[in-house]
């Protein structure tokens, strides 16, 4: 065995069990040994700040609030909880919670329905065709009173 490992040295002209080379190594870890670990520890700081950054958004904005109603991928969802962290979804059509951590959510495909335009697909532009029509029912819809509503 010695000698299989002595062959492949010398084949491999590396000369690890030398004394120099010990040391030369030693000497490169005391030198830049702290360079290397400060390079890690700032890269895993800075990745932990963006997670926090994205999170406060997530948890702070209006985009997402409890018990939305969304679509993620075309599959019908709710929010259960908005964390700091991390963002709980409801799936309906399987039952089953879904966690999503709050710098994975720019990865999905969300889509919400807006409750605006009163109830319109689309809203015609002045001059199009079906402006008028739309713009009647719109009119229609203001006279009509709403509950609770006193003149």
């Amino acid at each position: 065995m010695d000698d299989i490992n002595l062959a492949s040295d010398k084949i491999l002209g590396l000369a690890h069990n030398s004394p120099e080379f010990q040391q030369a190594i030693e000497q490169l870890m005391g030198s830049y040994g702290w360079l290397f670990l400060f390079a890690f520890l700032g890269i895993l700081f800075k990745d932990a700040i963006h997670k926090a950054a994205e999170g406060f958004l997530i948890c702070v904005g209006k985009d997402f609030c409890n018990d939305d109603v969304l679509y993620i991928s075309g599959r019908q969802a709710r929010i259960v909880r908005v964390g700091f962290l991390k963002t709980i979804f409801y799936m309906t059509d399987r039952g089953t919670k879904m966690i999503v951590p709050n710098d994975r959510l720019k990865l999905l495909v969300i889509e919400k329905k807006l409750p605006l335009n009163g109830g319109f697909h689309y809203l015609h532009k002045g001059g199009e065709q079906g402006y008028d029509e739309q713009r009647a029912i719109r009119d229609k819809m203001k006279e009509i009173p709403k509950l609770g509503e006193e003149k």
